[in-house]
């Protein structure tokens, strides 16, 4: 059985070492932080670049800076909102032991299948909408899944399936990832495929030549 465990966000640098398949850090949504999501994605956008550890915050505004209007970059919540992407954007190159990692923030989601990620170690961040779906090992069809059948076929059991929350940071093992073949399934809602989003993707900076 895949492990999945709920950890403090101050244990997330031990996620590349210890036996779970994806760690999740429940964390409360901020005042405030509706609000500005809403007015932000009334224009869509999706961002990926390269940050680096020592100068994270600086390349996550100056990429922001081209696509936010200066009225949002002046709400008192984007500095709170920018900070705590440079925060776990750090953490995550501590979990990686690299200086550089490939950044993504997009509004648009498109992972209707069930799957396990082609990389070593992502994390992810629901900033805004719905959060990513996923399974328990124990309900679903590993078979099924490596056979390319559909989510029906996957799934043994529907009452499973659970939600991340808005603001909680998921770290998933994916295939890369020694071997890892029955890492957790996850996917984009049905409902995030129609809804404003916004989610915050963290890879290996290989990522982006992929």
């Amino acid at each position: 059985m895949s492990l999945v465990k709920h950890i403090e966000l101050s244990e997330l640098g031990t996620f590349y070492t210890d036996n779970s398949y994806l760690s999740i850090v429940k964390r409360n949504e901020p005042q405030k932080s509706d609000s500005f999501f809403k007015e932000l994605l009334t224009k869509p956008f999706n961002i990926q670049i390269k940050v680096f550890k020592n100068s994270i915050l600086d390349n996550i505004q100056d990429v922001l800076n081209n696509v936010i209007a200066k009225k949002l970059i002046n709400n008192s919540f984007y500095r709170i909102w920018v900070r705590d992407m440079a925060k776990i954007s750090k953490i995550y190159c501590n979990i990686l032991n690299t200086d550089n990692i490939c950044f993504s923030l997009e509004t648009a989601r498109s992972c209707k299948r069930f799957h396990i990620d082609n990389v070593p170690v992502r994390l992810l961040v629901t900033y805004y909408g719905i959060g990513t779906e996923w399974i328990p090992s124990n309900a679903c069809d590993y078979s099924a899944y490596y056979d390319g059948k559909k989510n029906n076929k996957i799934i043994k059991d529907t009452s499973a399936i659970k939600f991340m929350k808005t603001w909680d940071v998921a770290v998933f093992k994916g295939n890369k990832f020694r071997g890892r073949e029955e890492g957790i399934l996850h996917r984009t809602p049905d409902a995030a495929l129609h809804l404003p989003s916004l989610l915050m993707r963290l890879d290996n900076s290989s990522f982006l030549s992929s």
